[in-house]
């Protein structure tokens, strides 16, 4: 149970402590970036500069996890998050709720993703290695009975071992090249955005946004350990997409 991922030709690495942040394209004259995103100076920023003035209480779970899908983003997720709104599946977690809930949770995403990938040396796997659990993932999402975009997707394995009973859906875009086009248009597009990036550190909501998407989310999912979301998404994106997924109550929904 779980998801596998395995290329028919090239591994590629998993993320480790290494990973680094860059920022977005810039010209050659300016210096970039270069700090690992488990650093203090990360964590000085998030505790100090950017902490939240009220940090929202961690939520518990009053209904059992029903549905998962954890197709990509721009595989029809936001119509499939309404679809189930239709059917009674209230609430249906989207991406868009890290960042546009009435709490922003966002920092919790970033700790949840620090722990997935910087929580050991995943060259070397321990008994005693942090495991992400259901409480985890109910301190943030525990008033929904379904979830569908960034959370699922890049939370896959780890939600479906947390829920086991809840039913998986694997939704995607027949056509692979116009949902690379879509992603382009939109993820890429704001990835490379001066404007944006600027944004995200003269406000606090922004950083927030900026870091748990962009630092985050986005470049740990599509293997962009360097923050270039575009080179990132025509090297492995097709990749990703093309990996199984087993388990007993899969649904496959495709141009959603």
């Amino acid at each position: 149970m779980g998801v596998v991922a395995s290329p028919k030709e090239d591994t590629l690495p998993e993320p480790s402590s290494t990973v680094t942040y860059r920022g977005p394209p810039r010209p050659f004259y300016l210096p970039r970036l270069n700090l690992s995103l488990d650093s203090a100076i990360w964590h000085f920023l998030e505790q100090r500069i950017y902490r939240l003035p009220h940090p929202p209480q961690p939520r518990k779970r009053t209904k059992p996890m029903e549905v998962i899908c954890v197709g990509l983003p721009r595989s029809g997720t936001e119509s499939l998050q309404r679809a189930l709104l239709h059917l009674g599946y209230d609430h249906t977690y989207h991406g868009w709720d890290i960042v546009y809930d009435e709490e922003i949770h966002s920092p919790g995403w970033v700790a949840l993703a620090r722990k997935k990938w910087f929580g050991r040396d995943a060259s070397q796997p321990s008994p005693a290695s942090p495991t992400i659990t259901a409480a985890d993932f109910d301190a943030l999402l525990g008033h929904s009975v379904a979830v569908t975009d960034a959370a699922a997707s890049c939370f896959a394995a780890e939600m479906i071992a947390a829920y086991p009973e809840a039913k998986v859906v694997l939704n995607m875009r027949r056509d692979m090249d116009a949902w690379h086009a879509s992603l382009v248009k939109t993820l890429v597009h704001v990835n490379e955005s001066w404007s944006f990036w600027v944004a995200s550190w003269l406000d606090r909501e922004c950083f927030w946004a900026w870091h748990v998407y962009e630092r985050f989310l986005w470049p740990m999912l599509f293997r962009a350990p360097d923050g270039e979301m575009g080179k990132a998404i025509r090297r492995n994106a097709r990749w990703i997409a093309q990996g199984g997924i087993t388990h007993q109550d899969l649904a496959v929904v495709t141009d959603c």
